[in-house]
């Protein structure tokens, strides 16, 4: 088993971006050699959390004021990435339990110290309403399922969606839509299925987490529209989901470093797989510039203290599911050209990649149909509001 660099596992978790980043890429070796027993396992290992942990992962959204890093968009995509190119499964996980830092800022200042009283704290979390919120005196009762809940058994936190009802009524909002809302408490509180046999990204842990009759105080219920943090960082909720192509993008590249060496280390010429890794690179490259092109021009309107416009949010949307997809499809050419061997997963990471890659873009947000809606809401013709687009 490769070793950990001693900066990593000794240091207290770093607070400054490219110390982060340089973290995470001095544990690359030590993720892709626990890469089987991650599978294997169902969930990410503990001394593997501890490691990523101290590299100041998990406190990437965290606010400076806080001990975070407060990290800006770009940076965030740059960090999952290397993540993944160490495993796929690990960065998916870092991907959703770092989203602590924007639900820190939408609570209340003191009930939120009190819920993440330090800067790596993790939350697993589902934002799909699969919960039942019903209003009782001084919060909710709370009944629900949610399945995809990643990391939700190693998390420190849960934070689900709900629908709201007040008896057997469902409350609508203005515009005649069921309210959703948040709610966050203790993992243990909630009630874990284990569902998670899946084709891909089976580190995550992505089991079901179910709330039976489960308290939970109003104020420890938000929604995604008053940030109490200052910053850029926390003007827009859709920066929660604008982080996601990192992941995909970071297992497309693992896959044709992967490759690149294998056929370098054959020294036998083939042009059919040069034509496979010319062609896997310019997908991973072009989507990658199309994320970035698109996340440049939003985070420069959300430091004027700005809201990005129809057509700048429509472009991270459509960018962030054509990531996904050119990223697998970069992968299955990739395992096309390799032919017989690569289903040989113990042996190579291209059969775990293309894997991992087939379930990410089953995703919402990275099915093609996800496409759709940003295509008519640049048109006009979106007949309902699509959450974060």
């Amino acid at each position: 088993m490769d070793q950990i660099d001693d900066a990593v596992v000794t240091a207290e978790p770093a607070t400054d971006a490219s110390q982060i980043l340089a973290n995470i890429r001095a544990l690359r070796p030590f993720l892709q050699s626990r890469g089987n027993e991650i599978e294997e396992l169902r969930r990410v290992p503990d001394d593997v959390l501890d490691a990523v942990r101290k590299t100041g992962a998990f406190r990437m959204m965290m606010p400076r004021s806080w001990g975070g890093a407060e990290m800006n968009i770009m940076q965030l995509n740059e960090a999952l990435e290397e993540l993944a190119m160490g495993n796929g499964a690990v960065a998916w996980c870092v991907m959703i339990q770092t989203d602590s830092g924007q639900y820190s800022g939408l609570l209340d200042s003191a009930i939120a110290r009190q819920m993440f009283p330090h800067p790596d704290v993790t939350t697993s979390n589902v934002i799909r309403a699969a919960g039942r919120a019903q209003k009782v005196d001084g919060g909710y009762m709370v009944n629900g399922r949610w399945p995809f809940a990643s990391g939700c058994l190693h998390a420190d936190l849960f934070a689900g969606g709900c629908h709201v009802f007040d008896g057997v009524r469902l409350v609508l909002d203005d515009n005649g839509q069921p309210i959703h809302k948040m709610i966050v408490a203790r993992r243990e509180d909630f009630i874990i299925h284990d569902t998670w046999y899946t084709t891909g990204l089976r580190g995550t842990g992505s089991n079901d987490i179910e709330a039976k009759n489960l308290f939970i105080p109003e104020d420890r219920v938000f929604d995604f529209d008053r940030p109490s943090h200052p910053g850029p960082l926390y003007l827009w909720s859709s920066i929660l989901c604008a982080k996601m192509p990192g992941v995909v993008l970071g297992i497309a590249r693992s896959a044709i470093e992967a490759v690149t060496e294998t056929m370098r280390s054959k020294k036998v010429k083939s042009e059919f797989a040069a034509l496979a890794i010319a062609e896997a690179h310019t997908l991973y490259a072009a989507s990658r510039a199309y994320v970035y092109q698109s996340l440049e021009a939003v985070w420069k309107k959300l430091e004027a203290g700005e809201l990005p416009d129809e057509q700048e949010r429509a472009a991270v949307y459509l960018a962030r599911a054509n990531a996904f997809q050119s990223s697998r499809q970069a992968v299955q050419t990739l395992f096309d050209a390799v032919g017989g061997p690569a289903v040989y997963g113990k042996k190579m990471p291209l059969e775990r990649h293309l894997r991992d890659l087939t379930t990410a873009c089953q995703h919402t947000f990275g099915q093609r149909k996800a496409q759709i809606a940003a295509a008519e809401f640049m048109l006009g013709t979106l007949d309902k509001p699509v959450l974060f687009l």
